[in-house]
């Protein structure tokens, strides 16, 4: 098996995962069904590690930065979020518990608009690194509920739903 190398992006877990694939397959043969059971065993642990290496740069509960951080994150912000969706001025945060191991998990699903008020289409991960982001630069806020960042106010609320007028 080929040496592992500690990965720094998500980019190099991907890689390591591929080539772990890439190594079992070279010596037990491209059938996954066909390997004994410890060693089926064995690559699914190495793959749960190997993923696992990334959840160390995107905690689900976040440290609390210094007071400075916070702030220079919070100036920032506007520039890291045009990075991942160009054009946003308003970006929906939203929880979403999942629970497929009897185990309920936190994701959040984000949901950028530009200034028509248009959907923008976010690239692979993005709901991930906008939640990392906004983590990061408001600690304080309440995670377990639906925020709204807005690009003109470089504010985070709490999210509203609008009530129907009757």
């Amino acid at each position: 098996m080929a040496t592992v190398i500690e990965p720094r992006r998500a980019d190099d877990v991907e890689e390591l995962l591929v080539q772990l694939d890439a190594d079992y397959s070279a010596v037990y043969g491209p059938d996954l069904a066909s390997w004994s059971r410890g060693v089926r065993g064995e690559f699914f642990e190495l793959q749960r590690s190997r993923r696992a290496m990334d959840r160390e740069v995107h905690p689900l509960h976040p440290r609390k930065a210094s007071a400075a951080r916070r702030r220079r994150h919070q100036r920032q912000l506007p520039w890291r979020i045009s990075q991942i969706a160009p054009d946003a001025v308003t970006v929906l945060l939203a929880p979403v518990w999942t629970d497929t191991t009897g185990e309920s998990h936190r994701h959040y699903l984000a949901q950028c608009f530009d200034a028509d008020g248009h959907k923008l289409r976010l690239p692979l991960g993005g709901s991930r690194q906008l939640a990392a982001l906004m983590q990061g630069a408001f600690p304080g806020a309440d995670w377990n509920r639906a925020q709204t960042w807005r690009a003109d106010t470089n504010q985070l609320t709490g999210w509203q739903q609008r009530k129907a007028v009757a």
